[in-house]
């Protein structure tokens, strides 16, 4: 798996992950979400913050490409 397509992985886990923890609440679904933000954190060299808005600028980036096509 590519730098890349392992960022793409981990950003839709964090995706699903908040999704599931806002429609069902459950501490599994947060710690999992905190988890795949860690990964994310590993792989950028970003801090908590900084991953998350990477986070959004990629999804953003993936949604404008995919616009187009």
């Amino acid at each position: 798996m590519t730098v890349t397509n392992e960022i793409e992985y981990i950003v839709d886990q964090i995706v699903i992950t908040y999704c599931q923890f806002q429609k069902f609440n459950e501490k599994v679904f947060s710690d999992n979400f905190e988890n795949y933000v860690s990964q994310l954190m590993t792989l950028t060299g970003l801090d908590r913050e900084g991953a998350l808005k990477y986070a959004v600028s990629f999804l953003a980036e993936r949604n404008k490409v995919e616009g187009v096509a």
